[in-house]
């Protein structure tokens, strides 16, 4: 008897989970597949959400679909979002989340990307920008020679040969530099102009607010200092007694080795900068004259001045803002016992006092020849 009643309840059981699956699959017609997500500030009680949602259907006369919806909460507007569709939205193929400038310098970014990490259909690898001005007017542009507002945004923000200054954030890394008590999060800072998005320079956050714009060639001091291998092309005005002398090097390697003094108190860092690559380009009254190993080592020393000057500028830019966006503050921590806060950041790039050398090596100089 205790068999058959057992036999009974695993095929009700089985019966009851085939009709649940059931009843949860829905269409993939009926789906609406989220590509980008944009955030604008309206006031400090409510935001407005926009969505692109590519059409796929052949028949479609849009290429994407774009909601927007004055919310309170992302799951609210999610919700009225779905009232405005006639499908399903789902966040597997979302790809990039943009916000504007007044949403993240009013420190809301966080309590958006926070909620999106923990959503499990959302991957880490989602991108995301500040738009200089309206977020749901770079959704709703028009973009003649661009298939598609979702790829085109996409690719903008993966970085290339020509814009590796770019920080390339994702929400993996924005919630790690965002609780990470020794650095503080770098994001692309992207403006439309016309029937083009452009990336204008790397937005810089102090805590969780958005505290500054600096430009992609001070961006790539950034990206050097935190020791990434390949840089983006390098456009540099000397001032080393030749006159008006201007110049580009293309396809940088670089190598930084850092040294503290260890010291919280009156900090102090020692850098040291190797780059190499090609000089591709020359303006200036030695334009003749570098055809010889003599000439070129002499360029190479006036190149190391000259970045010397400007890394060390752009450092006491940082230092009197209180930011750390290439964690300069973890070379002092690591000799440190106890738990290292927020504050003693700021202190000690408040304080930093700093030695920079750069190597420069010109491997070739391209067609200059």
């Amino acid at each position: 008897m205790n068999r058959k009643l057992l036999g009974i309840s695993l095929l009700l059981l089985v019966l009851l989970v085939g009709c649940s699956r059931k009843e949860l699959k829905v269409p993939l017609e009926d789906i609406g597949m989220v590509g980008i997500m944009a955030f604008d500030y309206i006031d400090e009680n409510q935001m407005k959400l926009t969505v692109a949602i590519p059409q796929y259907a052949l028949e479609a006369q849009q290429k994407t679909q774009v909601f927007s919806v004055a919310t309170d909460l992302v799951s609210n507007g999610i919700v009225e979002m779905e009232k405005l569709s006639d499908k399903k939205i789902v966040f597997n193929q979302l790809r990039v989340v943009l916000v504007n400038e007044d949403f993240a310098r009013k420190g809301e970014v966080r309590k958006v990307i926070q909620h999106l990490y923990r959503n499990a259909e959302v991957g880490n690898k989602v991108l995301i920008a500040v738009a200089k001005d309206n977020a749901e007017a770079i959704l709703k542009g028009d973009y003649p020679d661009k298939p598609n507002i979702n790829i085109y945004i996409n690719d903008l923000l993966e970085p290339s040969i020509n814009t590796a200054f770019n920080p390339n954030t994702n929400i993996h890394d924005f919630m790690y530099t965002i609780t990470n008590p020794v650095t503080d999060t770098i994001i692309p800072y992207i403006e439309k102009r016309d029937d083009k998005i452009e990336i204008n320079g790397v937005a810089v956050f102090k805590g969780n607010q958005m505290h500054e714009v600096i430009k992609p060639e001070e961006a790539l001091i950034v990206q050097a200092l935190l020791g990434r291998k390949s840089l983006a092309p390098l456009h540099l005005d000397l001032h080393e007694g030749h006159g008006e002398e201007k110049l580009m090097i293309d396809l940088i390697e670089s190598s930084i080795k850092m040294q503290s003094n260890k010291s919280i108190k009156s900090p102090k860092l020692i850098i040291n900068l190797k780059i190499k690559g090609t000089l591709s380009e020359y303006k200036g009254e030695r334009e003749y004259e570098l055809n010889t190993v003599e000439s070129i080592s002499h360029l190479e020393k006036d190149i190391n001045k000259q970045l010397e000057v400007d890394i060390t500028k752009f450092l006491d830019k940082l230092k009197n803002m209180q930011v750390d966006p290439s964690g300069l503050s973890e070379k002092f921590r690591m000799y440190y016992h106890g738990t290292w806060t927020t504050k003693q950041t700021r202190e000690v790039i408040g304080k930093l006092k700093t030695e920079v050398h750069v190597e420069t090596s010109i491997i070739s100089t391209g067609t200059l020849k």
